[in-house]
């Protein structure tokens, strides 16, 4: 969410959303809110979908979301050196983030160039 970070207010700490909620979890006791700190039980998301993942997109769908989000991508790799833009990932931290047969997920997922 690279708009987070424009000027003239712009944040200036990124938190890795893939390793959520721990990195947050790691930010708030560096800066000292020790009495803040993300459960799993306190995480929303959508639920119905936990088979779905970036994998079973299509190469025109992925590149569709590379487009619009080109600044994201450049952001991940900048702050967290997720530099791989055809790389499938969900949230492992988060339950029903991935699918729950992800090992088998992965060996069909769509790989675009």
């Amino acid at each position: 969410q690279s708009e987070y970070f424009d000027a003239p207010f712009g944040i200036d700490i990124a938190v890795d959303n893939r390793l959520f909620p721990d990195s947050a979890n790691k930010l708030f006791t560096e800066r000292g809110a020790n009495n803040l700190f993300v459960n799993t039980e306190d995480i929303l998301h959508v639920t119905g979908c936990v088979n779905s993942w970036a994998g079973d997109l299509d190469c025109e769908t992925k590149a569709l979301v590379k487009q619009v989000y080109a600044r994201d991508f450049e952001l991940l790799c900048e702050k967290f050196g997720y530099c791989d833009q055809a790389e499938n990932t969900c949230l492992k931290g988060v339950p029903q983030m991935c699918p729950p047969n992800l090992t088998a997920k992965e060996l069909t997922a769509t790989h675009c160039v």
